[in-house]
């Protein structure tokens, strides 16, 4: 993990005196967000300045070195310097990631666009080239990464973090999109990758008429987690080198049993398991719904993998530290700006920190902070296996038709319905949550957990996975639907996957969102008729 900062200046010919003069107004933004950019990675912090013939670029990096060797950046090899953020899983790395990029720079006669598409990852980047006065910015085709960006006439910002000021002119990259921008002209385009032969296309969702192959299922989700810890250097026996965003659900808990499978016995885990005091509910965290299914699922896990170390980190958030940090969160999340937004990521956000109380074995708590510097999430897979409410409530006329004829009562409008009419329906709301996971996801969570200088990984969004789940596992496996009883399983594909593993103290444990479970939503009091679609205030 790492923080990426970028600043062109354009120089302004003053023609009025006859001098060359620099532009100096903003040179106080940089050096806000440097701190921001600080907090990302505290292994190596490095500038990098350059004057061109058309102004100054000013770049600053941060690293968080989880692959060995350490590599500073801004690395600067020729014209060339590459800032870069986040985990690649080509085969092909011998050493550190951001070598093997420019290796593949060099290898592909220094075309970025190219470059970019041989990627395999979780990324965004920043590559200029000094030489044809350009700069390539950017995310992976899926966005799991934050980047934004300002443009005016005069100057281009790029970085992972927002600004405090200046929030209506700052964006969030999109994903599935080379940013280019030529420093001569003042010009930035842009290159959908579906538009390029050189970078990969996004995944469509599409119906299949294969039966659900749940040994494959199984290999290529345990093969994406073991690619995302075998990449933590080193891995520690004696103490946890991983930890995951632990609800006690359905997501994680596979994940963390695949976990116990890779790291085998005599290894620690860490379950990072946040509830917050509420007081409009006036719930308490040791009564929340999340805190409740988490210790019921750290025993399930303690079950079957007796050898493993499952240490369950209760993170109680009280009311006046949630105050104390809500500020700081809201401005991290930025382009993300509703109660919803801020409800999930400040669950995040003190989950990710690690620090509460470790469950001992005979139920007593002790104090204890999770030194994890990589975080495993179950994000995607809802959006990939139909785990959400509004996947079901596409079934919702079909289940209740059959409802009536099994209790002897036809519906009196219609006897039938086009069932291939609800898939696609079920389709275009899977692609939409899909693409869309950029926005409404992906760069709000990156930003509020790696300001402590963690990376999140995410298993379920894994380049063989996400190809797997969008074309070859049926929708009827992933809402499937009891036609005796009209009754709808979300998820059906993972709760089949988790019976399979012996995981069936979670395989019936329903969807429960972040802000439900932990009790983050609606904590202020007087909050009680907001909308999570609401605009912070």
């Amino acid at each position: 993990m790492c923080g990426i900062l970028w600043h062109f200046q354009k120089r302004i010919d003053n023609r009025a005196t006859g001098q060359n003069e620099q532009w100096e107004l903003h040179d106080s933004l940089f050096e806000q967000m440097v701190p921001l950019v600080c907090s990302r990675g505290l292994d190596s912090f490095q500038y990098f300045k350059k004057e061109i013939d058309q102004g100054t670029i000013t770049e600053f990096s941060s690293v968080l070195s989880i692959r060995a060797p350490l590599t500073p950046q801004p690395m600067v090899r020729g014209n060339f310097s590459l800032q870069y953020n986040g985990e690649l899983y080509n085969q092909e790395i011998e050493y550190n990631d951001l070598e093997f990029i420019y290796q593949t720079l060099v290898k592909s006669d220094f075309d970025v666009v190219s470059t970019i598409g041989q990627l395999d990852g979780e990324f965004s980047y920043c590559i200029t080239n000094t030489d044809t006065k350009k700069v390539f910015f950017g995310k992976d085709v899926l966005g799991r990464k934050s980047l934004g960006y300002m443009l005016d006439k005069n100057q281009l910002y790029i970085s992972s973090c927002p600004p405090a000021t200046t929030r209506d002119t700052w964006f969030e990259c999109a994903c599935a999109t080379v940013y280019e921008f030529d420093m001569k002209t003042g010009k930035l385009v842009t290159i959908d990758f579906r538009s390029s032969k050189d970078l990969p296309s996004p995944d469509i969702v599409q119906q299949t008429d294969k039966p659900l192959d749940l040994l494959r299922l199984h290999e290529i989700l345990a093969s994406s987690v073991k690619k995302r810890l075998r990449t933590i250097s080193p891995t520690h026996k004696s103490s946890s080198s991983v930890a995951l965003l632990f609800s006690g659900g359905l997501d994680c808990t596979l994940l963390a049993a695949l976990a116990a499978e890779e790291l085998g016995p005599d290894t620690t885990i860490d379950l990072l398991n946040v509830s917050f005091c509420n007081p409009r509910s006036n719930t308490k965290p040791a009564d929340t719904p999340d805190r409740v299914l988490a210790i019921r699922s750290w025993k399930g896990l303690h079950r079957i993998y007796p050898r493993v170390n499952f240490q369950l980190v209760e993170v109680d958030v009280p009311y006046e530290e949630y105050l104390e940090h809500k500020s700081k969160v809201i401005q991290l999340i930025y382009p993300n700006d509703t109660e919803m937004d801020l409800s999930i990521a400040i669950a995040f956000y003190f989950a990710a920190r690690g620090i509460g109380n470790r469950v001992l074995p005979n139920g007593t708590r002790e104090p204890y902070e999770s030194t994890c510097r990589v975080l495993l999430s179950g994000l995607g897979a809802d959006e990939l296996f139909g785990g959400y409410t509004r996947h079901e409530r596409i079934f919702t006329n079909l289940s209740n038709q059959i409802k009536r004829e099994v209790s002897g009562k036809p519906s009196k409008d219609t006897t039938e319905y086009d069932w291939n009419t609800l898939i696609q329906r079920l389709i275009e709301e899977l692609q939409l949550d899909l693409s869309n996971l950029h926005t409404r996801n992906l760069s709000r969570d990156d930003k509020v957990i790696s300001c402590w200088s963690k990376e999140v990984r995410y298993p379920f969004l894994d380049k063989r996975l996400v190809e797997f789940a969008t074309r070859e596992v049926r929708c009827e496996d992933k809402l499937r639907m009891d036609r005796t009883n009209g009754e709808i399983i979300r998820k059906f594909a993972l709760r089949e996957l988790a019976r399979h593993l012996g995981l069936g103290f979670v395989e019936q444990e329903p969807k429960r969102a972040i802000q439900f479970g932990s009790r983050s939503a609606k904590i202020d009091p007087g909050t009680g008729k907001v909308k999570g679609t609401d605009r912070l205030v």
